[in-house]
């Protein structure tokens, strides 16, 4: 049988593109239903190669989806270049959010003495800014819909940054705790949108490492901020230096987004011919172009806020959440109540760390992000091939969830090992492995379930990745009031053995969604809004 291909440029690789008398794969054999999907082509074997009108990955093998068009201005065909910029300056901004966040908590004791207050009463700042980025996550959603993903990163960096100045300035208790508040929720923005701008630059075969190179950064951010907060409060003695140093990083990441960041939102339902011209990159930045174009091409404000209804009661929304919210809050709280746990003196039972210590403990849960990513970078896209190897090239959402079991088995020891180190006043050296065990683990499991829950849901990636981001925070939140004083009533080894019993938990959770998810989602309706791929 005699096959004619042809090679077509897209996102900078050649694809291909097969024709034949005999066609056996068409557009519609892409989407199997229920969120399955062919995502493997055999090639090399007579009538069952041929690929019909199917645009395949540089290997032969990779069915592209979405389809990319023939157009340079779809976000698609972006260069390679232009793609991993924006990818790296959407990290960074999300970076800002969490590495805001975490500075404070090194800040709580030099505060707490300034303002007549105890380092937990301080705290309280803290912990609304954590309950902030989730709000503020959820808040920003809609926008990007009615407006653009553009303008929302940069008029909420913009913001964010001058609440960060603020709070350098400021000399009183009441202003830090407002302004401590704005910064959650307008450095947050991008913990949410990050997975919209990923899912349109890039191809559905990539999502898991784009997601893992964004989300390690933005993971690393909590530790990162006390890390370096310590090292400046050992030096200086001065905690308003640390806030400096949250602003000039929100500067640098803002430079960045006036130099290159740009509008991603196309609507793949309207023909090359019939897209409106795309006006100047900085009227796109600004939100301008966005303007004059809304009618027909952006969503309706009510329309775009009825979508976060819409997914969250979506069946599988809801115990993905349940599962990440008791999986992940330790890891918030933690982070949040570190240095009273840490810097209590030896004779009240604590480790009487100096703040340079404890910025050196803080390399712990940043070594164990970075290995998390190390791993799953390839991991996840090995676990995907293997499902997709033995069930004829077709994906399903559930084959990314193997690596949240795996999570687990350094999630919960890792927990009683920290447990049991503060319980007994072991050498910190036991810190640091159920710390990095358990932050590991958290990595891993992160990366993972944004994928599985955009798999499921891929017409709501901004909605998804909000929902998943509150409940990382909103748990964390709710654990900073309840973990230095649960652990003093009734015993570290207690409380921490409770959190990883809770973990043990989230893995039932997961069970279900693992064995029962395609059921579930069959049971609920499809996702279809108007003008996402």
């Amino acid at each position: 049988m005699e096959t004619k291909s042809h090679a077509i440029h897209v996102e900078g690789i050649p694809t291909i593109t097969t024709a034949s008398e005999h066609v056996h794969h068409h557009l519609n054999d892409i989407e199997q239903g229920n969120e399955a999907i062919l995502l493997r082509i055999d090639t090399t074997g007579g009538e069952k190669g041929e690929t019909g009108s199917i645009r395949l990955a540089k290997d032969g093998h990779t069915v592209l989806i979405p389809q990319p068009s023939d157009d340079p201005n779809d976000p698609l065909n972006w260069s390679w270049r232009k793609k991993h910029i924006i990818l790296f300056i959407v990290a960074l901004s999300a970076f800002c959010g969490d590495f805001g966040s975490g500075a404070g908590i090194s800040t709580i004791v030099l505060q707490g003495a300034e303002w007549d207050m105890s380092p937990n009463d301080v705290n309280y700042a803290g912990n609304l800014n954590v309950i902030m980025l989730g709000i503020g996550g959820l808040f920003w959603i809609p926008f990007i819909y009615f407006w653009g993903r553009a303008p929302v990163l940069f008029w909420t960096q913009v913001a964010g940054t001058l609440f960060t100045l603020g709070c350098a300035l400021t000399t009183n208790f009441t202003t830090f705790y407002g302004l401590r508040a704005m910064m959650g929720f307008t450095l947050t923005a991008c913990q949410t949108i990050g997975l919209s701008y990923i899912k349109d630059m890039f191809f559905f075969h990539e999502h898991a490492r784009k997601i893992g190179l964004w989300a390690a950064l933005f993971l690393l951010s909590p530790y990162c901020g006390p890390l370096f907060g310590n090292f400046i409060i050992a030096g200086t003695g001065q905690w308003r230096i640390v806030f400096w140093l949250v602003f000039a990083v929100c500067c640098v990441d803002l430079v960045l987004i006036v130099s290159f960041a740009d509008e991603s939102w196309y609507r793949r339902d309207i023909p090359v011919a019939d897209q409106p011209a795309r006006g100047t990159r900085l009227l796109r930045l600004v939100g301008v172009w966005q303007i004059r174009v809304h009618d027909g091409y952006f969503l309706p404000v009510l329309t775009a806020c009825h979508r976060l209804l819409a997914v969250f009661i979506l069946p599988v929304m809801v115990p993905t959440m349940i599962y990440y919210a008791l999986s992940f809050m330790w890891a918030v709280g933690i982070n949040i109540t570190s240095s009273i746990l840490l810097e209590t003196p030896a004779s009240l039972g604590g480790y009487g760390f100096s703040p340079r210590a404890v910025g050196y403990i803080y390399l712990t849960p940043i070594v164990a992000v970075t290995l998390g990513e190390l791993f799953g970078h390839h991991f996840n896209d090995h676990l995907a091939a293997r499902y997709i190897r033995s069930h004829g090239g077709i994906f399903r959402p559930e084959a990314r969830l193997p690596t949240n079991f795996l999570a687990a088995t350094f999630m919960i020891p890792g927990l009683i090992i920290v447990g049991q180190a503060l319980q007994r006043h072991l050498h910190y050296a036991a810190i640091v492995l159920g710390w990095g065990m358990y932050v590991f683990g958290v990595m891993i499991a992160s990366v993972a379930v944004t994928a599985y829950a955009l798999d499921c849901y891929p017409q709501g990636s901004g909605e998804v990745s909000a929902f998943i981001n509150f409940a990382r925070v909103g748990g964390g939140f709710a654990v900073g009031y309840f973990q230095q004083p649960w652990g003093a009533a009734q015993g570290y080894g207690v409380s921490f053995g409770i959190q990883a019993a809770i973990v043990a938990g989230a893995v039932g959770v997961l069970t279900v969604l693992y064995l029962c998810g395609e059921r579930m989602r069959k049971g609920g309706r499809q996702l279809r809004f108007k003008g996402v791929a």
